[in-house]
């Protein structure tokens, strides 16, 4: 059994980072431009999913639209905290419904796509120290909805 952690996820309620060992120090993957990405997801017509700071600005743009004219959103926050709850959110432009395990997995997947020079072989992921088992297991969960280079260790700490 492998023991090693390649990366380590902070799947964040408000932000979130990856990050790997490098010399003996942490040091957080960036696309060049933030360390941090918002927890956050939009869907486009479409069906295409925005994560980050692009979604962040989405969010806050269809939440005055919904307050000005009834509009239903298509961009979701916090959906951390109804992990491993029976609660979904409607997306419009799905045309169904999506778990918080589906948008934290959306999160993930953009946090993988930063490591682009080496293969991505065991993760572990953060989650609150207050979250119970189920928490952890959606989490898991999530962190295998859309594997990247086929990671076979997938923790939740």
């Amino acid at each position: 059994m492998r023991t090693k952690i390649d990366f380590g996820i902070d799947l964040g309620t408000t932000n979130s980072a990856i990050a790997k060992m490098e010399n003996g120090k942490p040091m957080i993957v960036t696309t060049g431009r933030a360390d941090i990405i918002p927890s956050c997801v939009a869907i486009q017509n479409g069906g295409r999913i925005l994560v980050g700071d692009r979604a962040k600005t989405i969010f806050a743009q269809e939440r005055e639209r919904e307050l000005r004219d009834g509009t239903k959103p298509n961009s979701y926050i916090e959906f951390k905290r109804e992990m491993s709850n029976p609660f979904t959110y409607h997306s419009p432009n799905l045309g169904r419904d999506i778990s918080p395990e589906e948008l934290s997995a959306e999160v993930l997947k953009t946090l993988k796509s930063f490591v682009t020079t080496e293969k991505l072989n065991s993760i572990v992921i953060t989650v609150p120290a207050k979250f119970n088992m189920a928490q952890k297991q959606a989490t898991i969960n999530a962190g295998k909805l859309y594997p990247v280079g086929q990671p076979h260790i997938f923790g939740a700490v």
